[in-house]
């Protein structure tokens, strides 16, 4: 299915041949190491299914394997945050909702994108979107039978990842610091409110300190606004005084 389907399901069509920002893979955690044997374990075609936990690693390990394994134009879509018809429209497609899964498939085929499919929530939703040919990877807490399934566990340190976090730690303006130690001790995800409380400073200074925790890959922002450690990150936030 090519431009021809976009133009008769929705009489028009205005393509463009660079991935939208909002789209694009954004880069690894600068402090990413180990994970060799599940780097190994994706395939550079088909599909893979990373699963796993929450704050396992797995979108952290899609990341690395694109910028570092991945070749081509690549396309990201956080499915637990945008919708299709959100990413067509980026492309300057207007497409029918009946039509959006068709075009979106026509559209990584046509364009030949490496696909990644962040945060699945069922194998329906990811069988939709898959082009018949390319390269994607899945992530998903959910086992999903499609394609390869690599399990991704909890990482363990093997002595690299520490130095490394002193070393961004080491660099962060008192703000950042106190704001990096004191959120660490709050279980799974938090948003600004929380961490301003925790705090005790106003919304808007601590949104952006998130912002630049976020910034030097201490802290994952997840959906919209809402903030997480990773495990071994927490970890070493919680040894500083």
């Amino acid at each position: 299915m090519g431009d021809a389907l976009a133009v008769a399901a929705t009489g028009v069509i205005r393509g463009r041949d660079d991935v939208p920002p909002l789209f694009r893979p954004p880069a690894p955690p600068r402090h990413f190491v180990g994970r060799d044997a599940e780097l190994d374990g994706i395939r550079a075609a088909g599909v893979t299914v990373l699963t796993g936990a929450a704050g396992v690693g797995k979108t952290a390990l899609a990341l690395k394997w694109l910028r570092e394994r991945g070749s081509g134009a690549q396309l990201c879509v956080d499915l637990a945050v945008h919708r299709i018809g959100r990413v067509l429209r980026a492309f300057g497609l207007n497409v029918e909702p009946a039509d959006e899964c068709a075009v979106f498939r026509s559209l990584v085929t046509r364009r030949q994108f490496t696909l990644l499919l962040d945060n699945a929530a069922s194998a329906a939703q990811v069988t939709a979107l898959l082009p018949p040919s390319g390269t994607v990877l899945v992530t998903s807490r959910q086992r999903l039978e499609v394609g390869h399934v690599a399990e991704v566990g909890p990482l363990a340190d093997d002595g690299r990842l520490g130095p490394l976090l002193d070393r961004s730690y080491g660099e962060l303006p008192e703000r950042q610091a106190r704001l990096y130690r004191l959120c660490a001790w709050q279980p799974g995800a938090f948003g600004v409110p929380v961490a301003a409380e925790i705090a005790g400073e106003p919304a808007c200074d601590v949104e952006d300190a998130l912002d630049d925790l976020v910034e030097k890959s201490l802290l994952t922002e997840y959906g919209d606004y809402a903030f997480r450690f990773h495990d071994l990150v927490r970890a070493h936030a919680r040894t500083k005084r």
